[in-house]
């Protein structure tokens, strides 16, 4: 499974444009009407303007793993890393991965994580031109067994066809190899890296498997 593109209702929406352009030198496309789209590797993230309902969501970028602390050096030099434990990135030594995380001014945890199975990049030196793309959206939900049952009919099924679990865990919808993932868990779960919970957000996924819509 890939995800092509990411739709988000967020808060401070100007504030937040301009913190994706001018901090990260993401590459804005357009921005009319409440709407802006930001073209990162080969995803697309869309943001509509919703100051009223204050939502924040958890997603995340792949970068090449030989560029992790590169990546490191360059977002440190921009803003403060979120913490965990007093650490700043965390190595998910099961799935071969590090990440780092920070918060954009809609309250939104991004990640940037370096997975194995990703590409090297051909220079030693991260630039935003090195995001390889959407790797993870979360999706936390009061209906999770409804949700995962409505991806698995997209084609879209649990990793490494592990078990589903309505409450406490994260169910991780995609194909390990490809490192795209539907996160789907239960409202109230916090989002590691922040003090945030997991809460019911309107979002738009779109898939080389059709378009899942979550809506409140």
């Amino acid at each position: 499974m890939k995800i092509t593109q990411v739709e988000l209702f967020i808060a401070n929406f100007e504030e937040t444009i301009s913190f994706y352009k001018d901090q990260l030198h993401w590459d804005l496309l357009n921005t009319k009407d409440g709407k802006a789209t930001f073209r990162v590797g080969e995803s697309l993230l869309v943001l509509h303007q919703n100051e009223e309902s204050k939502h924040y969501y958890h997603f995340a970028f792949n970068i090449p793993p030989n560029l992790f602390h590169s990546a490191k050096h360059w977002i440190q030099q921009r803003m403060t890393l979120l913490t965990e434990d007093g650490d700043d990135e965390v190595d998910f030594t099961e799935s071969k991965a590090k990440a780092l995380y920070f918060e954009d001014p809609a309250g939104n945890i991004i990640e940037y994580i370096a997975r194995s199975t990703t590409p090297t990049a051909l220079t030693v030196e991260f630039s935003p031109t090195q995001l390889v793309g959407i790797s993870e959206i979360g999706v936390s939900t009061n209906d999770v067994k409804i949700v995962v049952e409505e991806l698995m009919g997209m084609g879209i099924f649990p990793r490494n066809n592990e078990n589903i679990y309505e409450s406490q865990f994260l169910n991780f919808m995609g194909e390990a190899e490809e490192g795209n993932y539907i996160i789907v868990g239960p409202v109230g779960r916090r989002w590691i890296f922040s003090e945030k919970p997991g809460k019911e957000t309107p979002t738009i996924i779109h898939t080389d498997r059709g378009i899942f819509r979550y809506s409140i």
